[in-house]
Parts: C-alpha cells; structure tokens; sequence
C-alpha cells in the first residue's frame, strides 16, 4: 500500500470549490429572484380589488392597496441555501391574511378589544350604532371567504418556475465545465 500515490487532489479540491461557489452564486440568486418575481406579478393579477376604500389600524387603504403590498425579494443565504420571497407588506396591506384565509362568522361588540385603540374603537362604533334612542351591543359579522391569491398564483406558476431555475442552474453549471 505504500507504492499507490495519488495525484490530483489539489485540483480536484479547486474544482469542488468553484461547484460549491457557482451553487451559491450571484446567478442562481438572481434565478431565485426572478421566479419570485413572476410570482409576484401572477398573485398581483389575482388579488382582489376592493369597490372603496377601507379602514384598519388608522390608516386608509384605497382600492388595489392589496395588490401595491405584494413584494418579491431574495433572501439571506445561510450556509449553503439561497432564497427568495414573495409577500405582502402588512403596513400596506394588514388585512391582507383575512382576505387570503378568510374570517370565521364573529361577533363585533363595542368596547371591547384586545388593546386601548380597539376600546376607544368599540365606543366609536357604539356612538355610530345608536337606532334611536338604543344602542346596538352587537353586530354579527358574517365572515368572509377565502381568496388564496398568493397560493393560487405559485400553484399556476409552478411549472413555469421549475422551467426557469432547471435552465438558468444549468446553465451556470454549463459555463462552469466550459471554464474548467
């Protein structure tokens, strides 16, 4: 055993590291960015428009605040994993989770709240409520459907994005055999 010599392994060492380096490139970020990107814009075109503008949190939300919301943007790598993400902004859009899952059927019940803004809220609505001389104590909410834009949009984008990352990680791989 003592005769067998292994040439090479310097080379080889260089060559993993340069792998390593174009799986974890500036090429296969953008690729990321990209597709999510493209989801982006298929879950922009989905999402629903409001008839007028609504109110949350004390901010005035005008009709297509939802669709203005929804980013795309990469992630931090973490070691040896790269990411990139689609999402809405909640300072736009805070409603944005009820209108994807939907609400429940609720009851709405003047001042009360989970917090000072909420109360102060509730007393707004009771002076609002007032029939007569009566106060309304409560409303029922009905609740709301779901519209899942954001999962509809990466569910129709699905093939159109693994197209998309198959031919850019080739690609970069490609380049990388070429240079070798």
């Amino acid at each position: 055993m003592k005769g067998i010599k292994i040439e090479g392994m310097d080379h080889l060492a260089g060559q993993l590291k340069r792998v390593m380096a174009t799986a974890q490139g500036q090429e296969l970020q953008a690729a990321l960015l990209q597709a999510a990107q493209e989801i982006r814009e298929e879950a922009t075109r989905r999402a629903p428009i409001a008839p007028y503008a609504t109110r949350q949190n004390d901010k005035t939300i005008a009709p297509g605040g939802l669709r203005a919301a929804l980013k795309a943007a990469a992630g931090r790598k973490y070691k040896f994993f790269l990411q990139a993400f689609t999402f809405t902004l909640a300072r736009l859009a805070p409603h944005a989770h009820l209108v994807h899952f939907g609400t429940k059927p609720h009851a709405i019940i003047p001042g009360q709240g989970k917090n000072k803004k909420m109360r102060i809220a509730g007393r707004a609505f009771a002076w609002l409520s007032r029939v007569g001389d009566q106060v309304r104590t409560k409303v029922f909410h009905p609740g709301s459907r779901p519209n899942p834009f954001l999962a509809a949009a990466v569910k129709a984008k699905r093939r159109a994005v693994k197209a998309l990352l198959e031919a850019r990680v080739k690609a970069a791989f490609d380049a990388l055999g070429r240079a070798a």
